[in-house]
């Protein structure tokens, strides 16, 4: 071998070089884009209660529902849209107060406090809105029967 590299800090400054080019050229995306119809799953306690708890807050319809012939698990699929929510009960779901796993679903609307008027004249508590301004937006959280946290945002002002 011939010129600085033979040395260890010669070597080292080889790698920091590589390493460098290599972490400025980003990767592909696996998901490039995100179209603006959207979808979640959710396992709940009280399939029919959740249902209905959604068809109010979001506006959706059933699409189908879904027995298994052992009874061990329904479905029902509610949608419109813009959205599609699949709620699943299964009798070998953990009983848990709380797992792990997606801590809270979010969704962009126009308007948060409009949605806030909205559920406060159906429930009688209106979510509070907070304004981040880091990160450009107001927000609302909504929780459904089982405790899952919908958050809606919209972008605040210029």
């Amino acid at each position: 071998m011939n010129g600085s590299f033979r040395t260890v800090p010669g070597c080292v400054a080889l790698i920091l070089l590589a390493s460098t080019a290599t972490s400025a050229q980003q990767p592909e995306p696996w998901v490039p884009e995100i179209g603006t119809r959207q979808f979640f799953a959710v396992l709940v306690e009280d399939v029919e209660q959740s249902a209905d708890w959604y068809r109010r807050a979001f506006g959706l319809t059933e699409h189908d529902r879904w027995t298994a012939d052992d009874s061990t698990a329904r479905i029902i699929n509610l949608m419109n849209e813009h959205l599609f929510v699949e709620l699943i009960w299964r009798t070998d779901a953990p009983d848990v107060d709380r797992s792990l796993g997606i801590f809270k679903v979010g969704f962009w609307v126009p308007d948060v406090d409009a949605i806030a008027d909205r559920v406060e004249a159906a429930t009688g508590e209106r979510p509070p809105a907070l304004d981040v301004p880091a990160h450009t937006l107001r927000l609302i959280q909504l929780r459904d029967p089982d405790g899952n946290i919908i958050q809606l945002s919209e972008a605040l002002g210029d």
